[in-house]
Formats: structure tokens, sequence, C-alpha cells
């Protein structure tokens, strides 16, 4: 326990030291932001989420969760892998001072210029083609509408991802804290405002188009003013063969995974009614949400890019241990209570107690995504950069086919005994094609970097976790709290947890 607390103070140390320019002292400080920034991005998308599904039924809430993930799928198309590749270009420019600021501009307005070409004339053919996606492809007159608003979201979210992904390798990461902010608060005003006037998903689009609009303008005054020379000054010749080839490769991963993502909720547009996607489509965001307080990828990726060696093992080795210590018990707590959750906060509909048990088991199978996520991110990270991300892109573009297969035959044989059954079909394909993905990708990291997964960075937090479950139980059965009795369970497991993860260490370093 000494040594515990020694290492908290040395890190508040190094925090609170404004000297102290080290590459830890950046990534703990870049790390708090981050984790900030998620914290308020999934407080927000719930609170979001909540209104939401308050004010519009189970139906309306399935057709904007369809009408969401053909655009956040298409959105990549506009995105292309740009931004990890500013990330990645810009970190190596940066990191050599003075005499690669010429450098990183050059590489900077190449990329930009690119990005901004795509995004006009993917937006501009979405916006043309909404009619046809909607009738001939899903069959859905209704979703026209909110396709072609949802073109000019795609074109404003395409600027605004360029030009966040500048301030991680600047490690500048309190102005992504900041734009969040910004378009959370006014996401949710402008949602209560327009659908107070009329309930529509075209409505509820018109409210994220206006505030991604405001997040883009944000971080387009925020890089004027910190480094303004990143975007004005001479520019010189730069290797556009090299950046365009890993452009290419980060097109297919960055596709691959928004696709492998969405196709559960695809393949249910396909055979099922638009209820049974919204109950789907919930456990999904609280699944997602959780996942997103301990994923950091998007931080690794300019820290990889600038160590090696003894270093590189290091980091790698700390964050895929402080990953495995948060998302084990987040997965193991989520799938206790996720069901519960849902009826408190969204209401019955959308946990009918009819289907408890098909859905129980569905949210078993993604609540266990919450542990995958993160540590698949952190290698993803690692491979690009590493200049590598042309094997996860291959391994992704044939696991997404595999799962598609999958969930096709899942689905088919699930519907015979009812479409809530569906839901176990699609969750039980997702699970088995994302840990395969994981299994692989790490055996790879193994072979190309020695860089892999040590088992014995799962077994005390898996331990840990199955007591903390055990406690879940008996404090569920006999006093069968309700909500206020429900939060305080949740705050005694987690304190269960770090207690018994401290226990075990202490018995683990004492062998």
């Amino acid at each position: 326990m000494k040594k515990e607390m020694q290492k908290i103070i040395q890190f508040k140390n190094i925090l609170l030291d404004k000297n102290n320019k080290s590459l830890t002292k950046q990534t703990l400080e870049n790390s708090s932001y981050s984790f900030m920034t998620n914290l308020i991005s999934k407080a927000g998308s719930l609170i979001f989420t909540i209104i939401l599904a308050r004010l519009i039924l189970p139906e309306l809430f399935g057709l904007y969760s369809l009408a969401l993930s053909i655009i956040l799928t298409i959105a990549t198309f506009t995105d292309l892998g740009l931004s990890s590749t500013i990330s990645k270009y810009l970190s190596e420019s940066l990191a050599r001072g003075k005499k690669g600021e010429t450098e990183a501009r050059s590489r900077l307005r190449f990329l930009l210029k690119i990005k901004l070409s795509l995004v006009f004339i993917v937006s501009l053919l979405i916006f043309l083609l909404a009619p046809i996606i909607s009738t001939v492809v899903f069959h859905r007159v209704s979703l026209i509408m909110p396709l072609q608003i949802g073109a000019i979201y795609l074109f404003v979210m395409g600027l605004q991802s360029a030009l966040s992904a500048v301030f991680y390798p600047l490690r500048k990461l309190k102005y992504t804290l900041y734009s969040e902010v910004i378009f959370q608060v006014l996401r949710i005003v402008l949602f209560v405002i327009l659908i107070g006037i009329y309930k529509s998903v075209s409505n509820i689009l018109i409210s994220l188009v206006i505030t991604m609009l405001a997040s883009a303008v944000f971080y387009l005054f925020a890089l004027i003013f910190i480094n303004k020379h990143l975007l004005f000054g001479k520019i010189i010749p730069v290797e556009r063969r090299k950046m365009t080839l890993f452009w290419g490769w980060t097109i297919i991963l960055s596709s691959s995974l928004v696709l492998f993502g969405h196709i559960d909720t695809f393949m249910l547009g396909f055979f099922v009614e638009d209820s049974f996607i919204g109950y789907y489509s919930i456990l999904l965001s609280l699944v997602a949400s959780a996942a997103g307080f301990i994923t950091f990828g998007g931080i690794f990726l300019p820290i990889f890019t600038q160590i090696k060696g003894e270093q590189l093992n290091r980091g790698f080795s700390k964050a895929i241990k402080y990953s495995a210590m948060l998302s084990i018990p987040a997965a193991v707590g989520l799938a206790f209570i996720i069901l519960p959750l849902i009826r408190i906060i969204y209401g019955v509909d959308y946990a009918p107690l009819e289907f408890n048990f098909p859905m129980l088991v569905a949210s078993v199978f993604l609540c266990l995504l919450v542990i995958e996520g993160p540590i698949t991110a952190i290698l993803n990270s690692l491979f690009m950069a590493k200049d590598r991300v042309k094997l996860p892109a291959i391994l992704l573009i044939i696991l997404t086919a595999i799962n598609i297969v999958l969930n096709i035959a899942f689905i088919k044989i699930a519907l015979p005994f009812g479409a809530q059954w569906a839901l176990v079909g699609v969750s039980l394909a997702t699970f088995l094609t994302r840990y395969l993905n994981l299994g692989i990708l790490a055996y790879l990291s193994f072979k190309n970097f020695r860089l892999g997964l040590n088992k014995e960075t799962f077994i005390m937090p898996a331990a840990a976790a199955v007591l903390m479950l055990v406690f879940l139980f008996l404090f569920n059965y006999i006093f069968k709290p309700a909500i206020i009795g429900s939060a305080i369970m949740i705050i005694l497991a987690a304190a269960v947890y770090f207690i018994n993860i401290y226990l075990l260490s202490s018995k683990w370093s004492q062998k």
C-alpha cells in the first residue's frame, strides 16, 4: 500500500510541476483531459438519449437509430482515415521542434485539402442518393429527409474531425474538452427547442448539424490562437506517396471499424420491426458509453509514434494493465445492472418484461465488449504508429465478412422463436468476431513488435471482479434496493473490487 501511495504522490507532483515538460507529464495530463472529455461526452450523450427516448416512442427512436447508423457508417468515408494520418504525421514533424514546423504545415495543408474535397463529394452523393437508399434498400420513405439532413451533418462532421485531429499531436487536449462541453450543452438545448416545435427525426438531426458546426468553429479559432503557423506560412514539397499509402490502409481500417460497429444494427433493420432496433440500440449505447470512459487509443497514437525500445515496452504494458483493471469490473458490473438501469432511465417500454431473458443474454454478450474495445483501440494505435496499419486493416475486412455471415445465420436461426431472440443472435455474432479480432491482433503484435498481452495482467482484475459480482448478487438478494439503494450498491461494489485488487496484488507480490 505504501508503494502505491508513493506512486500516486509522484504522479501528483509531476502534474503540479509547471516546469516539467516530460513525456510522462504530458501523457498524464492529456489522459486526464481525455477522461474528462469522455466523461462529458458519455454523460451528455446519456442525458440526450434519455430525453430523446422519453419524448418519442420506440418506433421513432428505432428509425432515428437506423438513420444515425447509416450516417455514421458513411461518415467513415468522409473521414477516410485522414484524422489518424494527420495525427501520426504531424507528431513526426512536431517532434523535430522548429525544424519540423514547415514540414508539419505542409503535411497538414496537403491532408486538409484532400479531406475537404472528399467530404464534399461524399456528402453530395448521399444527399442525391437518399431517396434510393431509403426506398430501395431499406423500404422506408420516412428515411429520405433524415438522410438528406444527414448529408449536411456528414460535411460538418468531416470538417470538425479534421480540425480536432490536430490537437492530439499538439498535445493540447484541453481544447477537445472545451469543444465537447460546447457540443453537448448546445445539442441538448437545441434538441429540446426543436423537438418541442415538432417531433421528428429530421429536427433531431438539425440540432446535431448546428452543434457540430459550433464545435468546428471553436476548433478553428483555438488552432489559430495556439499555433497559427500550422495553418499560415510557406510550404514545401512533402512525401505524398508515403502519406497516401498510409492513408489508404487507414481508410480500410477506419471504414471496416465503423461498419464492424454498426453491421448488427443494419442486419436487424432488414429482419425485424423498428421497436426491436430501438431495444438493441439502447443496450448498445450504454455499452458504448461504458467503454468510452476507458478508451484512450487516440492518445497513444502520437505517443507510440515517438517512442521505441524499452520505453515503448513499458508504455504499452502500462496501457494494457490499467485498461484491464478498469474495463473488467466495468463490464461485469454493467452486465448486472443494465436492464434495471434501462427501465429506470428510459422506461419499461425499452426493456419489456416479456423479453427479459433474451435481452439479458444479449446484454451479457454486449457488456463483454467493454473489455475488448479499449484493448483493441490500444493495439490499433500501436500498428498505426509503427506503419503496420495494413495488418489490422486486412484482418478487419475478413472479420467484417465473417460478422455479416454470422449475423444473417444467427438471426435466421433465432427468428422462428420470436424477434426478441434476434437480439441474442446479433449480439453473439458481434461478440465472437470482435474477440477473434482482438486475439489475432494480440498475436500479430507479439510477432511484429514483441509486445503481447500478458495473461497475468487479466487474472487479478478478473478474480476481483468475480468477488464483486458475488457481492452484487448478495446485496441485491438481501436488500432488494430501489434507486437510491442501487446507487449505494454500485459504490460499495466498486469499493469491494478495489479492496480485492489490493489484497490479491499483495498476495501475488509475496509469491
